[in-house]
């Protein structure tokens, strides 16, 4: 979208079982990119705001909007860290995310139990 003072605004749509923190708002590696990816367009002269629009699914339902602006050091960090995990998967580095909500049904469930024995192997 784009507001009367000509800012660009980018609102990606959410679900969510509770409020975000602002902890949560300002780590958000998707707005980050968001705003990364316009400014790599015509856009990159503009002002950029990013917001969530968020479905708070709790016994009586409510909807949140969350703004966020992000910075250049922000975006350089993302940046950096996306080259590093590319160079990562580039040498077939994997790393588990243990704990997180979709192992039960992720499609990397194998590639985790092989690295495990692997690691026991390799160590023991």
């Amino acid at each position: 979208e784009e507001d009367d003072s000509g800012t660009i605004i980018i609102t990606d749509y959410k679900t969510a079982s509770k409020a975000y923190s602002e902890k949560q708002i300002d780590s958000d590696m998707q707005l980050t990119l968001y705003t990364m990816a316009m400014k790599e367009g015509e856009f990159k002269d503009r002002e950029i705001m990013v917001r969530f629009i968020c479905l708070i699914k709790t016994k009586v339902p409510k909807v949140a909007q969350y703004w966020a602006m992000r910075t250049e050091l922000e975006e350089r960090r993302l940046a950096k860290k996306a080259i590093q995990v590319w160079e990562g998967i580039s040498k077939g580095v994997f790393i588990p995310n243990d704990g997180h909500w979709k192992c039960n049904n992720c499609g990397y469930k194998t590639a985790c139990a092989e690295w495990s024995e692997t690691a026991l192997e390799a160590h023991g």
